[in-house]
């Protein structure tokens, strides 16, 4: 392919990304518990305050996160004077720059027309738009991921090794699960090259470099990091159900995401997992150098969380595989070079045709959106109130924040009462008394009364 063409198709490629996930971003965009948190951390960097950690791994009783999420989010907030749409903005542009870095760096040791299709097929898969509106550290992951597959397919020397090192430290603020996945992958592929002990020594400067924040604050706090995380660990022996649930459960959402990236269905599927589980072993055997990583990393994924031993766990514990998946399966087309250009075509038509059906625009019940007209309707009706929640924990999330950002109140002795209820019941009740009901915002019903 020539340089201009591939330019050129990069170029298209990139805008149809930005244009898919931008597009109405605050309807699809949620505003949850997590970003809650984040946003009044950030602003507390903006106000001057930094922080040397993020936030905790698997809630509480966890052990902090790095706060490289937080610091990246700082330039969009102060740029839209802390709009909470720069959170699910900066997500969209660190997703993007996990395309751009596909275009940039793969065409180097994969292959311009793998490149190529890889980053259309990231920007047209519904779920990758879905999950690019989601604000959170692990926003970071795909862009990470193929920084790391793209150093584990150099021939090592001591800047790259210094490079790979401040690679792996990041795992610390972006996902739990990638701090041990992102060792064990490294010391499966580099085991076959000749490491240096110089290489190792460049390694860990660049590490221990990545986690400064970190460790200056486990210093700071007499070792309450290190403390935290051995608790962590120490905590992780409990009753553990039979291992063939876990398999099951394991495989089975690794089925659903796969099918979520290539159909934009989501729903759980154990054949598609197992499916996809032999391509990934397959790759290993007979793929190129950069399918070969992706299969070790779909494989060390999927024995990390059947090592955590749990039936229900976030989907996002699986979030390593999301790209590799798709990086196998475009690696499988390439090998038919005969036929490359006619599957490609078939690969996209079908990927279009799929994947265009489950985008939408409309509003999630419980996005930024929903809850900005919730406030507008709220502010249709004076600037002080005594307002009131009856709302799951972190549903009312982001409330509190439109109702500042729209110089509204919040007062007991205000006189005008209004809650905030999932309730479907006829009537509404606040303190006794029979509330106006002002209807429903996507999940959340809004009611308001005057005391007298």
């Amino acid at each position: 392919m020539k340089n201009w063409l591939y330019l050129t198709l990069s170029v298209v490629v990139i805008s149809l990304a930005l244009f898919l996930r931008l597009y109405k971003i605050e309807n699809r965009a949620p505003f949850d518990w997590d970003q809650n948190r984040d946003y009044l951390a950030i602003a507390q960097i903006v106000e001057g305050k930094p922080t040397l950690i993020g936030p905790v791994a698997k809630g509480e009783g966890g052990f902090f996160l790095g706060p490289l999420y937080y610091y990246l989010s700082v330039p969009g907030f102060i740029l839209s004077g802390g709009n909470l749409s720069s959170l699910p903005v900066t997500s969209v542009a660190l997703d993007v720059l996990a395309i751009v870095a596909v275009l940039t760096l793969f065409p180097r040791v994969w292959g311009k027309h793998q490149s190529i299709l890889l980053a259309l097929a990231w920007s047209l898969s519904w779920f990758a738009i879905e999950m690019s509106h989601i604000s959170w550290n692990v926003a970071l992951l795909q862009v990470w991921l193929i920084y790391f597959i793209y150093l584990l397919s150099l021939p090592l020397s001591s800047w790259k090794a210094l490079l790979f090192g401040l690679i792996l430290g990041p795992t610390w603020p972006i996902h739990a699960v990638i701090i041990p996945l992102s060792l064990l992958v490294s010391m499966v592929c580099l085991k076959k090259l000749e490491i240096k002990w110089i290489y190792l020594l460049y390694m860990g400067v660049g590490y221990f470099l990545a986690l400064s924040p970190l460790i200056l604050f486990d210093i700071r706090h007499v070792g309450l990091e290190h403390n935290l995380i051995l608790q962590f660990l120490s905590e992780n022996g409990f009753t553990r159900p039979p291992i063939s649930d876990v398999l099951n459960s394991t495989l089975s959402r690794f089925g659903k995401n796969t099918l979520a990236i290539f159909s934009g269905t989501s729903d759980l599927s154990l054949s598609t997992g197992i499916v996809a589980t032999i391509m990934a072993i397959l790759a290993i055997i007979r793929g190129t150098r950069v399918a070969k990583i992706s299969g070790v990393i779909i494989l060390t994924n999927l024995i990390l969380v059947l090592y955590l031993g749990e039936i229900r766990f976030p989907e996002y514990y699986l979030a390593s595989a999301y790209l590799p998946v798709l990086i196998i399966a475009i690696d499988f087309l390439s090998h038919f070079k005969v036929l490359i250009k006619p599957l490609a075509v078939i690969f996209v038509a079908l990927f279009l045709y799929f994947n265009l059906q489950s985008y939408s625009t409309e509003k999630t019940s419980f996005s930024l959106a929903q809850k900005q007209n919730l406030v507008q309707e709220i502010s249709k009706h004076g600037n002080s109130f005594d307002l009131r929640y009856d709302l799951p924990f972190g549903r009312d999330s982001g409330i509190a924040l439109l109702l500042k950002h729209s110089g509204i109140s919040v007062s007991k002795q205000a006189k005008t009462q209004v809650l905030i209820t999932e309730s479907t019941r006829e009537s509404v009740f606040i303190g006794g008394e029979i509330a106006e009901d002002l209807g429903w915002f996507g999940g959340l019903r809004l009611a308001y009364h005057v005391v007298q």
